[in-house]
């Protein structure tokens, strides 16, 4: 049983910032200030975000999505529960965890963090493969059933910057990959200065970027996450982080999967106009 766990217990900051664009429907303006990113009715008829990223899972082969929400998400459940329901929700079988925040936080401890409390609230997945991705970025079916079909436990995609289309300055402000000849993960790189990036493209030809899409053993990653220090610079604990150490510790212990295609996201108020003309594009009536 393919395994697929969605990180959307973020707080969404970015998404709830002021935005000048007055074509954006009042609707959508007011649940992309109160609701999951992944849960805004972009879609036809107001269907939700993740409702697309769940369906092309179903489609790469997944059979069990586990949900890591906010603990004041009460729209995602009762949501994907209807849909169990109403039978509408493609065969999947729908777990829920929660990111519990510190009672000294205003905010959840960061990725790490996420994993590995949906990891502890999920202990039958113990010794099970899964991949795990964002809530508010639409990864293809064909990425999917790559991580799914990897032959080794840990995995982590590589996307072309150059596909992507990114500027020079938004590389920068993500995470590039560095990796051995032989494509095995060396070193997730976060916030690369202009040295890095000049070394990547160097050594490989090109410049992968992380966007946060991951396929792990259940106790290979819960190892590292729940040994991950707090970013003293962010204040958080970061799955790129531990992900790098278990690289470093662990010699061909993490593989890299290249791909050359976009991501579509919901980052902010000015993405999902964007997001709404690429879902017709490519989904139609569903």
């Amino acid at each position: 049983m393919a395994k697929l766990l969605i990180m959307a217990g973020g707080m969404s900051s970015r998404m709830k910032k002021a935005d000048d664009n007055a074509t954006l429907d009042a609707t959508l303006v007011a649940q992309a200030n109160t609701l999951p990113k992944g849960m805004i009715g972009v879609g036809k008829d107001g269907r939700p975000f993740m409702d697309y990223l769940i369906y092309n899972a179903h489609k790469a082969g997944y059979t069990e999505v586990l949900i890591l929400k906010n603990p004041k998400d009460t729209v995602t459940k009762p949501y994907y529960d209807q849909l169990v329901a109403d039978n509408k929700a493609w065969g999947m079988t729908f777990k829920y965890a929660t990111q519990q925040i510190a009672p000294d936080r205003e905010k959840p401890a960061g990725t790490a963090d996420a994993i590995q409390q949906a990891l502890e609230q999920t202990p039958e997945w113990k010794g099970e493969r899964f991949t795990v991705c964002n809530s508010d970025n639409l990864y293809s079916v064909s990425v999917l059933t790559q991580l799914k079909d990897a032959e080794i436990p840990n995995a982590v995609v590589s996307y072309s910057a150059e596909t992507l289309g990114f500027e020079f300055d938004r590389i920068k402000s993500l995470a590039i990959i560095r990796t051995d000849e032989e494509g095995y993960l060396l070193e997730i790189l976060e916030k690369p200065n202009d040295e890095q990036i000049a070394e990547v493209q160097k050594v490989s030809g090109k410049i992968g970027v992380n966007m946060n899409v991951f396929h792990f053993n259940y106790d290979d990653i819960l190892k590292y996450v729940s040994s991950e220090p707090f970013n003293p610079i962010r204040n958080e604990r970061e799955l790129p982080s531990a992900v790098t150490r278990m690289a470093r510790e662990n010699s061909k212990f993490v593989t890299t999967v290249a791909v050359s295609e976009t991501v579509p996201d919901l980052t902010s108020k000015g993405d999902i106009s964007v997001v709404q003309q690429y879902l017709i594009d490519e989904f139609g009536d569903f």
